[in-house]
């Protein structure tokens, strides 16, 4: 490996990726250029940045299927090799053996004013693989098939391909670190998991977990789903594709972009974590001060539905003690399934004292919140220093 992709494997970014992200953006954008109007339409509303009440149409094109061996095909052509075989023995192909990865994609289109207010999180992404899924073997070669990739592409529907490739660049980057990373394990003999980090993930993902209707709960597990490892080396790959397409020539223009970002933004919720002030600010639904009683009837119809999901709404410690026995719940039943799939990850159960002790609890999330945000702003760092040295480079060679 030379000095330069060296340095960029330990900076997190994978010179593997480069290929790939430059193909599937083109190879996106050209499917969703050949697609012709508009399939739906219907109302939106939005508040714009006064804080009025918009109310617009937004537009939406059915969710597209870019079949396994149609992507294939694609990758071949537009990377120039001559076949199918050329491709798979590529280096290309060889330090990323996707076998015939699915893509699929819904487009939206929405008023240039709401576009422009959503900032950052115009994409969504997930990448799927079995989860006991190993490396298959294609001829001599050892690939890893049954890879689903799905992209949410919010657009201007004014301007729906402007900067498309581009801004799809940093989001299919981040899914396909996760797809390296399971590969590269998988090429070293190693779990195609990663240990404890694979149950947390699994917890916050829980369709019992993700239906407790408290949006203070469910901040929570987006912040541990955000401190997963995997997540924050993703999210760093991600942000170098991102600040390529940035004008950065010097540090100070480095800190401003990074600074302005979604990512910068999601470390420092880690960051300034206090498990004191979180759960002061949990409230359960309350009929103090109420009087109108179509209101009581919403108040009543959400403690209902608190309790049907397993959630004790007599007052704050009761239904906090509720929701942790749920995790510990989820914890045991996560073992039980790992040991059932000889996957060797056992989750200790929440201790005794802190399941009687919510602030205990949230304490123990509060220090690993902090230690992985520490070590999450010195890797986005150092992405500055290695597009600051990307552009010298650059400068110096074409001089």
């Amino acid at each position: 490996m030379k000095k330069k992709e060296l340095l960029k494997e330990i900076m997190g970014v994978p010179k593997a990726l480069n290929p790939w992200v430059n193909s599937l953006s083109q190879l996106i954008y050209d499917d969703i250029n050949s697609l012709g109007d508009w399939d739906e339409e219907g109302p939106v509303t939005y508040k714009n940045k006064d804080g009025e009440l918009v109310e617009d149409m937004a537009v939406r094109m059915e969710k597209q299927v870019i079949p396994g061996n149609e992507v294939m095909d694609l990758l071949t052509r537009i990377n120039g090799f001559s076949d199918l075989k050329e491709f798979v023995n590529s280096e290309m192909f060889q330090n990323l053996p996707f076998w015939r990865p699915e893509i699929t994609y819904r487009f939206v289109g929405v008023p240039t004013e709401l576009y422009k207010l959503e900032g950052e999180g115009r994409y969504n992404a997930a990448i799927g693989t079995r989860e006991s899924q190993g490396l298959s073997k294609i001829g001599k070669l050892r690939v890893l098939p049954n890879v689903h990739m799905h992209f949410d592409i919010l657009v201007d529907m004014n301007d729906p391909l402007n900067r498309l490739k581009e801004n799809l660049s940093d989001t299919i980057a981040h899914e396909l670190l996760h797809g390296y990373q399971k590969v590269k394990q998988l090429q070293g003999g190693k779990p195609a998991h990663f240990g404890k980090e694979t149950s947390l993930n699994a917890i916050v993902n829980n369709p019992v977990m993700n239906k407790i209707s408290s949006d203070w709960w469910q901040n929570f597990l987006h912040l541990v789903y955000l401190h997963l490892s995997f997540e924050i080396n993703a999210r760093i790959t991600q942000l170098y594709y991102y600040l390529q397409n940035k004008n950065i020539n010097t540090k100070e223009d480095f800190l401003r972009e990074l600074k302005k970002s979604n990512i910068w933004d999601e470390m420092k919720r880690l960051e300034e974590f206090d498990a004191e002030e979180y759960l002061k600010s949990f409230k359960l639904p309350s009929l103090e001060g109420v009087q109108n009683p179509f209101e009581m009837i919403d108040v009543l119809s959400q403690k209902q539905m608190l309790k049907n999901q397993g959630i004790n709404p007599r007052d704050e410690e009761s239904a906090l003690k509720s929701m942790i026995d749920i995790w510990d719940n989820m914890l045991d039943i996560g073992n039980k399934l790992m040991k059932q799939e000889n996957i060797g990850i056992t989750m200790d159960s929440v201790p005794k004292s802190a399941k009687e002790d919510p602030m205990k609890f949230f304490k123990f999330f509060e220090k690993r919140f902090h230690k992985k945000a520490e070590k999450w702003k010195r890797k986005l760092y150092r992405i500055g220093s290695l597009l600051l040295q990307e552009k010298e480079e650059a400068l110096q060679k074409n001089k």
